[in-house]
């Protein structure tokens, strides 16, 4: 791999690295695009991947429906022109003419229907966040109408993020998809230089429609097994950009790099999954998770794990969103004298075990932090070893009661459906709050003010029934050399390749 500049995260942690290796004194050095990461994509089959980093994975092979700007807001791709009926149930789409898959199949309204109808039936959040879908029919070659069972605030743009991903249909549930992406996108997977949960390469597709957005010739994903491994390979110059850690860019700065940040619309906390106590009869009891919350000094945790940088929160929707209340953020204030006496009144007095996944060679700030928190009340973890490329099916599966963890929280209805009703993919032990349903229901058929005024109900019933611990929502923070210019987008937990570009 040819290099002239050389510098190096989910929200687990990861990086995009990025480098040009073109220079006036040789023509023939191509610009290169390389990625580094923690955690492998779940699969390349439609509906069964995440919303998250795996996008770094899926951007270079995939088209989607719409492409979202940088503000987060749909904008035309595949499809051209697209309206909804007055009941907002019904989404007519136009696509764009003479696209082709690499396979040679052509990109038409029967392609998109056939994506459509395998992907909502995936097990990942792409899948999950195309639920309402109840038909999909194809009018011509180009149109087609997407009808759904109730409104969806979220489905336009979150088919301008994963959820849109569009496959060959010839691929289209063949297990071979499931590693061997086959898209119309800018890039394909060259087989012989990657190696499957190690390194992922990309080269140009010559016949892509749109090739002017990428100026990277190739692309190299390669995934690393810590952050530590990630912040040494930066400090050695082996890759060109990162998303890092606060207390970690000061060292970085001095080392050449530049540093930047914007929000990420991420939480990260203590998500307590076992609500209902299967595993752990203590968390089916709200004042246990009341008092897990009190014991979590949050302003100690802005400050010395995440160096100020977002914001400490008590609440799992954005700080931007309708659905945040100010107040809430008082409502545990840290008191270890009082979070023991809840535990006490909730009949746990001595405190009680907690099997966590042990994510300190990712987290370790964190995991210090909540574990100095947990056992100041009694709470003992108990940290299981974590394998990298099951970490987030395990969590899926229900195998840990509670993890410390980020989930993206752009707009409230994405969130609630992500979380919150006993459908929704994170909320893996399925617990079914009726108020929550009732209040997501009641969000779904409304808009303005009153779904606004809706969410902000939800909102205050999760923070005082404790339904997590979050502590901190942070600013992505940014370390790249000054060769390559990367324009962020808003609600996404990485920069889309598309913002990448060389600076000369």
């Amino acid at each position: 791999m040819r290099k002239i500049i050389g510098t190096a995260a989910v929200t687990a942690v990861l990086a995009l690295t990025a480098c040009t290796g073109a220079s006036q004194n040789d023509p023939a050095a191509t610009a290169e695009l390389d990625i580094a990461a923690i955690g492998t994509p779940e699969s390349f089959s439609p509906g069964n991947f995440g919303t998250g980093p795996t996008t770094m994975f899926l951007q270079p092979v995939y088209d989607t429906l719409f492409r979202n700007d940088n503000e987060g807001e749909p904008t035309e791709n595949i499809v051209t022109k697209w309206s909804y009926d007055e009941a907002r149930t019904a989404l007519s789409l136009t696509i764009r003419e003479g696209v082709k898959f690499t396979d040679g199949a052509s990109l038409d309204a029967e392609a998109v229907k056939a994506n459509l109808d395998s992907a909502r039936k995936g097990t990942g959040e792409a899948g999950g966040q195309l639920r309402f879908i109840q038909d999909v029919v194809v009018k011509d070659a180009t149109n087609l109408v997407v009808t759904l069972s109730a409104p969806d605030p979220s489905l336009v743009p979150n088919l301008g993020g994963t959820a849109g991903v569009l496959a060959s249909p010839k691929a289209l549930g063949t297990p071979a998809l499931d590693n061997t992406p086959v898209g119309s996108g800018p890039y394909v997977l060259d087989a012989a230089k990657s190696q499957a949960g190690i390194k992922y390469a990309y080269t140009r597709n010559a016949d892509y429609w749109n090739a002017g957005d990428f100026p990277f010739d190739t692309i190299e994903v390669t995934v690393f097994n810590d952050n530590n491994a990630i912040l040494n390979a930066l400090r050695a110059g082996e890759t060109d950009f990162a998303v890092v850690t606060d207390k970690d860019s000061a060292s970085l700065e001095s080392a050449g790099l530049k540093i930047q940040s914007n929000p990420a619309y991420t939480t990260s906390g203590l998500y307590l999954f076992d609500r209902d106590g299967t595993l752990v009869p203590a968390l089916k009891e709200p004042k246990v998770r009341q008092a897990i919350n009190m014991a979590l000094d949050r302003e100690a945790i802005f400050t010395q794990v995440f160096g100020g940088k977002g914001k400490a929160t008590s609440q799992v929707f954005s700080g931007s969103s309708d659905a945040y209340v100010p107040d809430l953020d008082k409502k545990y204030p840290f008191d270890v004298a009082a979070a023991k006496r809840l535990l006490a009144e909730a009949g746990y007095p001595n405190g009680f075990d907690l099997p966590m996944p042990d994510v300190s060679p990712v987290y370790p700030d964190q995991q210090a932090a909540v574990t100095e928190a947990l056992t100041a009340i009694g709470v003992k973890p108990q940290y299981q070893p974590v394998n990298g490329q099951s970490f987030i099916s395990d969590l899926l599966a229900g195998k840990y009661p509670a993890a410390i963890f980020g989930l993206n929280s752009p707009r409230p209805w994405d969130f609630a459906q992500l979380a919150l009703t006993p459908q929704s993919l994170w909320n893996p032990f399925h617990v079914a709050d009726q108020t929550i349903v009732d209040l997501v229901n009641k969000a779904q058929g409304e808009t303005g003010e009153a779904q606004a005024a809706t969410f902000k109900e939800l909102n205050t019933y999760l923070v005082d029934q404790a339904w997590f611990a979050p502590y901190i929502q942070a600013d992505n923070v940014f370390a790249g050399n000054a060769d390559i210019t990367v324009t962020p987008q808003r609600y996404a937990t990485v920069p889309p390749i598309w913002g990448f570009t060389p600076s000369k």
